[in-house]
């Protein structure tokens, strides 16, 4: 009997410089198939809940490659972020679900934490298949502020893993 017969989930184990080992069901893995921007071979990621609104985006080849990142719903329908319809390598289509991370910036005062809203990542729910989009956009910046003067911001260094699918699939 096949995994898929029996219920069973394949795992599999993430080696991580922050974490540890994991292990993580196959199915929640991410694959950026284009890679992210300056690191066009990590092609394959995990999400790992971390203190909300923070999770980290863990490369399932490099230990040493993980990032920070929010839901990007939380900055989406002021700016507009949609997703590449017909995107060849994630099948992007009109009725698909979809998730967009923001890759964070977090600095000794968490005051000055900022969101890639330039870049931002969308993955496809319905494949876990995922892009960076570059907007050439004047609203979108690389160092939008996530939290006002006199906000009090979350620690976003501590570090206990949590496993997570990863995606909630808000847009649509």
């Amino acid at each position: 009997m096949s995994d898929s017969e029996t219920g069973a989930k394949e795992m599999i184990v993430i080696k991580s410089s922050r974490f540890g080992d994991l292990e993580v069901a196959k199915e929640t893995l991410i694959e950026f198939p284009t890679g992210l921007i300056g690191f066009p071979k990590a092609n394959t990621f995990i999400m790992i809940d971390h203190k909300p609104p923070f999770s980290w985006l863990q490369s399932a080849e490099d230990p040493n490659l993980a990032f920070v990142v929010i839901d990007g719903f939380e900055f989406g329908q002021a700016f507009d972020l949609k997703p590449p319809l017909g995107d060849k390598d994630c099948d992007f289509q009109p009725d698909d679900e979809y998730a967009i991370l923001l890759i964070v910036t977090v600095r000794p005062d968490p005051r000055q934490t900022t969101a890639n809203l330039k870049a931002p990542l969308f993955v496809n729910i319905r494949n876990r298949k995922g892009v960076q989009v570059i907007f050439d956009d004047s609203r979108y910046s690389t160092r939008h502020p996530l939290w006002t003067e006199d906000a009090a911001a979350p620690n976003a260094q501590e570090e206990s893993p949590k496993e997570d699918s990863g995606l909630e699939g808000e847009g649509k």
